[in-house]
């Protein structure tokens, strides 16, 4: 059944001017009207007609980058430039028109708002790099389905949506084994990223089964992808760990010149496999993800789902390996 505004005015208790005035966001309707017709739009998944005839356009193909941006990180954020160079080379490829969303440009304004800029930019497809459990406007998005969505590092499928990633958790088991011996380990430091990171608790999962299969005792902190965080941490707690595992490369750096100003050595690895990782001077091991090839692979799966076709989950490979500074320079 086809909701109209009618069904919205009178669900709210509104005239249909009224709603009008509050999907045009004017400033003379009270908050406590606006509240009710927004409740009302959102319970009856009400779209605008010039909203419906946007999402039924055959022009309306244009797909939003939608990046998360940390300004408290230490370094450029390298991972993020290379998702951007990989998708705009795939779209290129497959003549996909893309823009750049930054979740800072859009944190102020409520959902409706967002949906309608959205429409209003002929947006029809979304890939979402990072999402965190706590936003709640990209999770209600997702579950309106008004738009093709792509999630890179988030498992979240539906009929609109699909799933782009390594396996987070096998990653982390096997970046873990591949440094710690099982003979002489026996308490590991773990540093984790964001206690929000669905990739956090997925690499969770991955040293807490190797725990459980070597016997060592596990000691977690989350550090939240800083190096800074993570230098203090391991200026605390290293005396009594005999490996220190860390949940992303940048943690890695901060844990390792935390080891070399206390004088002492710890087995030590990261996770991601970014550049600067070639410049601390130890060849650490990480488990080496290609965001360039997950960001193009992120591209043609919007397009798939663009065409026509169900979300699905796509894993992508995933390398044990070490930066060295050779690869970096040459």
């Amino acid at each position: 059944m086809v909701v109209t505004i009618n069904d919205v005015a009178k669900k709210a208790k509104v005239a249909n001017s009224t709603v009008s005035k509050v999907l045009k966001n004017y400033a003379s309707v009270s908050k406590e009207t606006k509240d009710r017709v927004l409740k009302a739009v959102k319970e009856l998944n009400y779209i605008p007609n010039t909203m419906a005839s946007a999402l039924s356009s055959k022009t309306y193909d244009k797909v939003a980058l939608y990046i998360y941006i940390n300004d408290k990180r230490q370094a450029i954020d390298e991972i993020n430039m290379q998702y951007l160079q990989g998708a705009f080379i795939a779209s290129a490829e497959i003549g996909l028109n893309v823009t750049t969303i930054f979740n800072d440009s859009i944190r102020n304004l409520g959902i409706d708002e967002i949906i309608h800029y959205f429409i209003s930019q002929g947006i029809s497809g979304i890939v979402v790099y990072g999402l965190n459990k706590e936003d709640k406007i990209i999770h209600e998005i997702i579950n309106r389905n008004l738009f093709k969505v792509v999630t890179v590092d988030a498992p979240i499928v539906n009929e609109n949506t699909s799933s782009v990633s390594i396996n987070h958790e096998d990653g982390q088991y096997d970046v873990a084994k591949a440094v710690i011996e099982k003979e002489y380990c026996h308490n590991v430091l773990y540093l984790a990223g964001k206690r929000n990171g669905y990739v956090t608790d997925e690499r969770l999962l991955g040293i807490q089964r190797l725990s459980q299969e070597y016997g060592f005792q596990l000691d977690i902190e989350y550090a939240d992808f800083s190096e800074k965080k993570a230098y203090e941490i391991t200026m605390r707690k290293a005396t009594n760990a005999d490996t220190v595992v860390c949940a992303s490369d940048l943690m890695a750096i901060g844990a390792l010149n935390a080891l070399i100003s206390m004088n002492i050595f710890r087995r030590c690895c990261g996770f991601d496999g970014i550049t600067l990782l070639g410049y601390v001077g130890k060849n650490i091991l990480t488990c080496k993800q290609d965001f360039y090839a997950i960001s193009k692979t992120a591209i043609m799966e919007i397009k798939r789902l663009m065409n026509g076709y169900s979300g699905r989950k796509v894993i992508l490979p995933y390398e044990i390996a070490s930066v060295k500074y050779e690869d970096v320079i040459f």
